[in-house]
């Protein structure tokens, strides 16, 4: 047993809550007309999820709900549930017993639920589907639509059938793929269309990428270059650092050392003392020269009256005159003699001796003059003579000290050109040393030129140094094994600023452009993901629609040729012999000339051909009520038996079958009970007494449905 109960409250006429449990195979719902039983059936088409308010006799939802009389008001909704028994998981669903409620409100809104949680119609569509449930169809035949499956078209026939085998399922699958595909193009062409929206402005930002990469790569370019660059100069700076730093100490020592030896050259060679002793000898040597002419003049005089005091002249002036002049002429030629030696003299002695020569000359001539004094008076001559001998005393003191000056002078003069050779000596090596110093300071200035350069240089780095820190560049050290020529070095550097240039010229990109571009090629890049994922999709769904068709048409055509075999017995049952088949056919369209054609695109329907036992009857329209009635039945029961539901609900089907059709019909719903649970709204006694269990349905004047219900076996044990 499947369904154990339903429950009613506020539905249709059951006002007050109503229950029928269902215990036995077949269960009975009997009643006179209008009572209410036939609003039991619709119930279970309700709870189930029927749409239709044609179905269900009315016209929208709260017709559903108790309108009310004068001794009950009218219900707010109206509440149906139906419990199954799941502990052969009939439903795809981990509970032993599944609940399936479902309220209408006035306000036309309705409630699903499963097991008292809210749910969507779909989900109980869902559920039902996978045992073999729907709304409405096959299991549920209610009063006067017995006959619809035999008037109903071709294709709703094979809807029915389809219905019957279980079928729905895959149809199921089959629509909410098809509503998939159908979402999915619209999504593709939805996707396509923000493509071709973007794509202009992508387009555009892509070329702005583009230009950024460019001087992106510029400026990698720069950095590497920059970085190459700044390490040679570097090495290069440090290089030259040390060595003009090794080529300046030794200079920078020697102009030091040189600039001690000039001051000790520049410090004055003074010969003040030597040229103020020379000039005082001089100045006493014309001294005594004049003193000497003073006493050779007087010794000259002495001697010429010492000469007339000898001859008796003394007295004559004249004579003493004449007399006194002689010897003069000799001192003058003696001194004149002298003066000139000592001018051209360079030996000191050959001086000395022509000074010994004179004395000796001038001692010789005095020694062989006549002494003719000695007449004269004695006082005079003697006078004379100490006066002359003072005289030449002091003459010759003054010629000794003359020759001691004169020598003193000669060392004087020796001493002073000696100085003077020393002084020449040393001016030549003070120029020696200025020129030194000169060449030492040419070479410290080109050290300094040099050096100039190298700060320049240095400075230089400095700014392209700044410049890259400021434009955000980070320059690594790389090691360099070989420093560049400066020549190289200049020819990088005006490569870098070609392409400093270049990066200039291509324009500046800024971070929300960037970012844009980021964020567009995100959503082209997920739209394009999207448009790959919807054709994906598609071709899956396509696949599934596919596989389902291949299914839905494998499991039709089995479950056909079973229904066609189950039709026959029936319908041979029923009629005492005959046929009935069940046949595809092409549904037909006209043409462009106007002749009918198969329209291969529209699915095959469901044709039925009967023949009765003794009559040539082949056509469904030209059979009687009770021929209708049964061959829908055979129909019915033919199908149930192929695919059993897990229960068939039955009402009043058999109104129109006489007593012995009725018997028939009693013994076929044995036979279906077997595999269904069977409830059976009827009138029929025949159909009664198949029934384990009666449920009777009661209305008073209120006009509320009230159950009664006899279970037979019960009653039997009580009749016993």
């Amino acid at each position: 047993m499947h369904l154990k109960s339903i429950q009613l409250s506020g539905f249709k006429s059951f006002a007050r809550k109503s229950e029928l449990s269902f215990t036995s195979p077949i269960a009975g719902i009997v009643g006179p007309n209008g009572s209410g039983k036939s609003n039991a059936a619709e119930a279970f088409r309700f709870v189930l999820g029927e749409q239709s308010m044609k179905a269900l006799r009315g016209k929208r939802g709260t017709d559903m709900i108790w309108t009310g009389n004068d001794t009950l008001a009218r219900a707010n909704r109206a509440r149906v549930s139906v419990v199954f028994d799941n502990t052969q998981q009939l439903f795809d669903i981990d509970f032993d017993e599944v609940v399936i409620e479902r309220i209408v409100h006035r306000d036309g809104a309705n409630e699903y639920s499963i097991n008292g949680s809210k749910v969507r119609l779909k989900d109980i569509t869902a559920l039902l589907s996978s045992a073999n449930i729907g709304s409405s169809g096959h299991h549920i035949i209610s009063q006067g639509e017995a006959d619809r499956i035999l008037g109903a078209s071709e294709n709703e026939r094979r809807e029915m059938i389809e219905d019957a085998l279980g079928l729905k399922t895959y149809q199921y699958k089959k629509t909410e793929s098809e509503k998939k595909l159908e979402k999915t193009a619209e999504n593709m062409k939805e996707v396509k269309i923000l493509r071709r929206e973007i794509a202009p402005h992508l387009t555009f930002l892509e070329r702005q990428m583009k230009k950024l990469e460019r001087a992106q790569e510029l400026k990698n370019q720069i950095r590497a270059s920059l970085t190459v660059y700044i390490s040679h100069e570097r090495a290069y700076i440090a290089s030259e650092s040390l060595r003009l730093q090794g080529v300046r100490s030794k200079p920078i020592q020697e102009l030091e050392n040189l600039h001690q030896e000039l001051i000790r050259v520049e410090k004055p060679q003074t010969q003040q003392s030597e040229n103020v002793a020379l000039h005082a000898l001089d100045e006493r040597i014309r001294n005594i020269a004049m003193e000497k002419g003073k006493l050779e003049h007087a010794r000259g005089r002495l001697e010429g009256q010492i000469t007339l005091v000898q001859s008796g002249t003394v007295g004559s002036q004249d004579a003493i005159e004449k007399t006194a002049h002689i010897p003069f002429t000799k001192v003058e030629e003696f001194l004149n003699d002298v003066s000139d030696k000592i001018r051209k003299t360079e030996n000191i002695h050959s001086l000395i001796e022509r000074i010994s020569d004179f004395l000796n000359e001038f001692r010789n001539a005095n020694a062989s003059e006549p002494s003719s004094q000695e007449e004269d008076s004695s006082e005079l001559k003697d006078s004379l003579t100490g006066e002359l001998i003072e005289t030449k005393e002091a003459l010759a003191a003054l010629k000794s000290e003359e020759a001691a000056l004169l020598i003193s002078r000669t060392n004087a003069l020796s001493a002073i050109s000696q100085e003077q050779n020393k002084v020449r000596e040393l001016q030549k090596h003070y120029f020696e040393i200025k020129e030194q110093k000169r060449d030492i300071e040419r070479t410290l200035e080109d050290i300094e030129r040099e050096d100039g350069v190298l700060q320049q240089t240095k400075e230089r780095l400095k700014n392209i140094e700044w410049k890259a820190q400021d434009s955000g560049l980070e320059i690594q050290k790389v090691v360099i094994d070989n420093v560049r020529t400066r020549f190289e070095q200049d020819e990088i550097l005006s490569e870098i600023q070609r392409s400093e240039a270049r990066l200039e010229e291509a324009g500046f990109v800024d971070e929300d452009t960037v970012r844009e571009y980021e964020e567009t090629q995100k959503r082209d890049i997920f739209l394009k993901r999207e448009v790959e994922d919807l054709e994906q999709s598609t071709k899956t769904l396509l696949a599934v629609i596919g596989a389902l068709d291949s299914e839905l048409s494998e499991r039709f055509n089995e479950g056909l040729i079973k229904i066609n075999s189950e039709f026959q017995n029936f319908f041979a049952m029923l009629f005492d012999g005959g046929n009935a088949t069940l046949n595809l056919v092409k549904k037909t369209r006209k043409n462009e000339e106007g002749e009918e054609e198969e329209d291969e695109e529209a699915k095959e329907g469901i044709e039925i051909k009967v023949k009765l036992p003794r009559k040539k009857v082949t056509a469904l329209d030209v059979l009687s009520g009770g021929e209708r009635a049964l061959t829908s039945i055979a129909l019915i029961f033919a199908m149930s038996q192929v695919n059993p539901p897990p229960f068939i609900i039955l009402d009043e089907t058999d109104a129109a079958l006489d007593e012995a059709n009725s018997r028939k019909y009693a013994d076929m719903v044995k036979t279906l009970a077997q595999k269904s649970q069977l409830i059976l709204i009827t009138h029929n006694r025949q159909t009664m007494e198949a029934a384990g269990e009666l449920y009777g349905v009661t209305m008073g004047n209120d006009g509320i449905s009230k159950l009664l219900s006899v279970k037979f076996d019960e009653a039997v044990g009580v009749a016993k």
